[in-house]
């Protein structure tokens, strides 16, 4: 294009410049682009079907996408699923000129997470005004919305104190009017006034006190969860660091087996030279008369068996290298382990301390001052100490998930029935006269690790029984068939179900379908589910619909049952 005859654009934050009057200025051009590039907030363009066109570095840092990722992507990549009809309201004010700022609304990651953003949207128009696409410009505001979320709890909690201390003034009103009323006692009441306002001041001091101490308790909370996503993050690198390891030490296996058939190979050929020289000799003496011509193929012969020993040593040298690099990443793959064997233990002991802090203070503010509260007060407190248990649940079932992926498996005959049936009747005695009915079917034993496929069924059956919770009654089936060369065990209920659109969703750490008001839980026994299966080399999946129940399979390979 000749950059002479059309004049350059340029996305800003509320609206598209056209640089008409500077059509030769391109070092000014390149200046405001390079503004663009360089700002922290996404500035995103798109045509007006939803098409990304342009990407800058700050959506790199904000979504995790590179430019080559994204552009020629829909703008849905970004969007959760729940805010897409919001989308589209944004494009019917963009088509009908108006200008969107400040518009706050939910994003997703790269990750999957989802964060708060607050938006700038404005058409982009082309020289004859008519609009052919958007300009957007995001920013994060988490960290504003966790900070208005912490003002809401004080200006709460400051209000509450106002609402006492107009109490305590009221109590001293009526105080005053019954001494005016009451002479002959006046000394008497003036007594019992200073001792209630000495009480009042005191009860106050108290009650300043404790908030005092709510307050670092929950700033330590705070301090906590963020230690707990960096000790998580943490996590994340390492185990993909040991896939790494994992993946290049199977390359390396895999060279060293070529490697070993292309030393046999050699050496084949070896003895095949070896033998032909034999013959060679042999016919060299019955055929004098072709010395000279046998002479010749002898050195050929010479030459080629050279050639092949060069080879061979070439190909054990190689052989040597490919042994050291093994040896030098089964190394790093124990440090890895020791690495997160350390790691485990610091959540362990780092994490459950201030949470049996957070919840023993709390509890014994409870107790001490446990007449003085109203339902509201009575309510956050129940909700810290349930939240501190909460989040030791989650600890644990954190580090559940981090030994299963270390542990090494003790292949062994399981009998399925038996632990099947074991199970459920442990768990038809914790739901006590809940009306329960469990089909099971054949069970084919196989060879596993018994103490992890226990796991298996523990978590997969307890789940339909919970999910199945709103129904009168529960009715679970569970058997097995062979497939192939593996055996398929399911097991299903006529529960919750789910929506298969998020099936991708359900053996996710922390990937939850349903909301803790519906059904509790941590999100983490699922994604111990996957790993063990896979461990065992068998797969894992789920179908469902809402309201008409889930079943769940898992395969072990028949070669090893």
């Amino acid at each position: 294009m000749d950059k002479r005859k059309k004049p350059a654009e340029l996305i800003t934050a509320d609206k598209v410049l056209s640089f008409t009057e500077y059509p030769k200025d391109e070092n000014y051009l390149q200046h405001l682009a390079a503004i663009v590039e360089s700002s922290d907030d996404a500035i995103i363009s798109k045509s007006l079907d939803g098409i990304i066109k342009s990407w800058n570095k700050g959506g790199e840092k904000m979504f995790g996408y590179t430019a080559k990722q994204v552009i020629g992507k829909h703008i849905s990549l970004i969007v959760p699923p729940e805010y897409i009809n919001e989308d589209k309201t944004i494009l019917e004010r963009i088509r009908n000129n108006e200008m969107i700022d400040h518009y706050e609304t939910v994003r997703i990651k790269k990750s999957g997470e989802q964060f708060y953003v607050s938006l700038t949207v404005s058409p982009l128009k082309d020289r004859a005004g008519n609009i052919i696409g958007i300009s957007k410009i995001a920013r994060d505001i988490s960290s504003q919305k966790k900070s208005e979320a912490a003002l809401i709890h004080v200006n709460k909690e400051l209000a509450f104190q106002n609402e006492e201390k107009e109490k305590r003034a009221a109590e001293l009103i009526i105080a005053n009017h019954e001494l005016a009323f009451q002479n002959e006692e006046k000394e008497k009441r003036a007594m019992e006034l200073v001792i209630a306002n000495t009480e009042l001041i005191f009860q106050n001091e108290e009650k300043e006190k404790r908030a005092s101490e709510l307050i670092i308790a929950n700033k330590e909370l705070i301090f906590q969860n963020e230690e707990k996503e960096k000790r998580a993050a943490e996590l994340i690198i390492a185990n993909k660091e040991l896939i790494f390891q994992n993946e290049e030490k199977e390359k390396r296996a895999a060279e060293l087996i070529i490697a070993n058939k292309e030393l046999d190979f050699q050496n084949e050929e070896k003895e095949k030279r070896a033998a032909e020289l034999i013959i060679a000799n042999k016919e060299l003496v019955f055929q004098n008369e072709e010395k000279e011509k046998r002479a010749e193929e002898l050195t050929i012969a010479y030459r080629e068996l050279a050639f092949q020993n060069e080879e061979k040593e070439k190909q054990a040298n190689e052989l040597a290298i490919v042994n050291r690099d093994l040896a030098i990443s089964g190394e790093q793959f124990r440090e890895v382990n020791k690495e997160l064997e350390s790691f485990s233990y610091s959540v362990s002991h780092d994490l459950r301390a201030p949470l049996r802090a957070v919840h023993g203070y709390t509890k014994m503010l409870k107790e001490n001052i446990e007449t003085q509260l109203n339902a509201e007060t009575n309510r956050l407190m129940n909700n810290i100490m349930g939240n501190a248990k909460k989040m030791g649940q989650l600890i644990d079932d954190l580090l559940n998930f981090s030994r299963i992926g270390r542990k090494e498996l003790v292949m062994v005959n399981v009998q399925m029935e038996g632990i099947v049936t074991n199970i459920c009747s442990g768990l038809k005695d914790e739901q006590g006269n809940r009306d329960i009915e469990f089909h099971i079917g054949q069970l084919l034993p196989a060879r596993a690790d018994s103490i992890t496929i226990s796991h298996v069924w523990q978590n997969l059956i307890s789940n339909a029984i919970k999910y199945s919770g709103s129904k009168d009654k529960a009715v679970i089936e569970i058997g097995s068939e062979i497939q192939g060369n593996e055996i398929i065990y399911h097991i299903k209920d006529n529960g919750a179900g789910f929506d298969m659109r998020y099936a991708g969703k359900l053996f996710g750490v922390f990937q939850r379908l349903h909301s803790d008001e519906e059904f509790e839980g941590t999100g983490v026994g699922l994604a111990l589910v996957q790993r063990i299966i896979v461990k065992h080399g068998g797969r894992v999946w789920a179908e469902g619909q809402v309201d008409k129940g889930a079943i769940f399979f898992f395969t072990l390979n028949i070669m090893a049952s």
